[in-house]
């Protein structure tokens, strides 16, 4: 029975890889042209922006490394709340920047 279970599992995920080819090649080429524009971001920083990023990577992690218990509801409230400003700001600024002015332009003439 289970490794009739784990055959079912294992095709599944097959079948979804394979009807799913083209968006698991894109996602992959995106993560490595961005592993590829990092690189040569970090290779062609000055010494002043290296020792910034040296810096916030080393405070990021004794952070981590000193807080004792992560409050994961705390957390999930900070980000959710941190992303949802961001996606009203996009929002509100797209849908002012983006119109029809070519009738604002034939009441001009």
């Amino acid at each position: 029975m289970k490794n009739t279970r784990k055959l079912n599992i294992k095709n599944m995920i097959y079948q979804h890889i394979v009807n799913n080819s083209k968006e698991y090649i894109l996602v992959t080429l995106i993560f490595i042209v961005g592993i590829f524009s990092g690189v040569m971001f970090i290779n062609n920083a000055q010494e002043t922006q290296i020792s910034e990023i040296t810096t916030y990577i080393n405070k990021f992690v004794d952070t981590l490394k000193n807080t004792e218990q992560l409050n994961d509801i705390q957390l999930l409230k900070s980000t959710v709340f941190g992303n949802l400003v961001i996606a009203l700001m996009l929002w509100f600024f797209g849908t002012t920047v983006i119109r029809n002015t070519s009738s604002f332009w034939s009441y001009t003439i």
